[in-house]
């Protein structure tokens, strides 16, 4: 289910030339953003544009009412972030230590001001939402990366809920809305990616053992179709303990963020790790060897919230443990019998 709504959620966020048509329930707005001449390719869909040091530019993005009741629109400008399935967000505002590299020069939520908190539209009604952006004084290399996001208020999706019956979506806090991509640039020469792996670590994702990566793009550029390839082994083991290879994915400019390494069922144990893999884009390519070490506190941890760690059956070592102390309290008797025979034939012999 989760898998579906990401799905949903990432094809609502593609944003065409025209009016996105209501979305099937849930959005009751559509947006189409205005393509302004600084553009610097007119064919796409998102903001992309070429901007002078100290230059101030309004750009707009127009919003329509699908729906025959009142909506209320709330806009956000964000900055770009990745996440730990590789994929470029810009609907996450603030958490600036978990996300954002200190590589990061210019924030673009400093950078561009909206003016409404929110905007309600009758039905059918149409609004242009103003943005201005503040280039910065001093000339930069690279893209300035984010996002606009146009969410449905919390009230209207929980009113509509009502008047269908649906219960299972009124808790939900802003569910739905539309991404569009907002990068500044002050020239379009390629700056160089660069990749960092700070550490790998033992972790968990959606309550299942895995180990993380942490990785920064330290670089002003987007990293696109990359491939995660990585290994988990013990330290001097040649022995696999899990893999990974995940293709197609997509670095923010300068954010820090975790890639993970999923067990899949398989138990934390208490002791030293070596992951090794690499991040492969372009004609790029980062190697990964991180060491670290799991306490028998951390495994103990994990391994008892992860529902696809089996509980270990002794039932066999049990039978074993049995068998043998059968079969040696059986040689045992055998030999002190046979000593006690041998014993009582040499008192007849005398």
């Amino acid at each position: 289910m989760k898998k579906l709504f990401m799905s949903v959620f990432c094809l609502l966020a593609i944003i065409t030339g025209g009016y996105k048509a209501e979305a099937s329930g849930g959005l009751r707005f559509s947006v189409k953003p205005n393509i302004p001449e600084t553009q610097i390719n007119k064919e796409v869909s998102y903001f992309d544009l070429l901007v002078e040091p100290n230059q101030t530019q309004e750009i707009t993005v127009s919003m329509k009412n699908t729906s025959d009741e009142p909506v209320t629109i709330q806009p956000q400008i964000n900055s770009a972030i990745t996440n730990s399935s590789g994929v470029v967000e810009y609907s996450n505002h603030g958490n600036k230590e978990r996300i954002f590299d200190k590589s990061l020069k210019y924030n673009i939520e400093d950078l561009v001001k909206i003016e409404e908190n929110e905007v309600t539209l009758n039905p059918a009604e149409e609004y242009e939402l103003k943005v201005t952006i503040s280039a910065p004084a001093e000339k930069f290399a690279g893209v300035i990366a984010g996002g606009l996001y146009l969410s449905q208020k919390e009230n209207n999706a929980a009113e509509s809920n009502k008047k269908t019956g649906d219960k299972t979506a009124t808790n939900l806090k802003n569910l739905f809305g539309y991404q569009i991509a907002l990068l500044i640039r002050e020239d379009e020469a390629a700056v160089e990616p660069e990749i960092v792996f700070n550490k790998a670590s033992a972790d968990q994702l959606n309550g299942r053992n895995s180990v993380s990566l942490k990785v920064r793009n330290t670089s002003a550029t987007y990293i696109n179709k990359a491939t995660y390839q990585a290994k988990l082994k013990r330290k001097n083991s040649d022995t696999v303990i899990s893999k990974t290879e995940q293709k197609d994915m997509q670095f923010a400019p300068n954010t820090i963020f975790d890639l993970m390494l999923p067990l899949k069922g398989a138990e934390f144990q208490a002791g030293e790790y070596v992951l090794s893999g690499s991040i492969i884009a372009d004609d790029n390519k980062w190697d990964i060897n991180k060491e670290f070490s799991i306490t028998r506190e951390q495994a103990a941890k994990y391994n008892e919230s992860d529902p696809d760690v089996e509980e270990a059956d002794y039932t066999m070592i049990i039978i074993l443990i049995a068998v043998v102390a059968v079969l040696v309290l059986t040689a045992l008797y055998l030999i002190l019998k046979n000593r006690k025979q041998k014993a009582q034939i040499e008192n007849l012999k005398k």
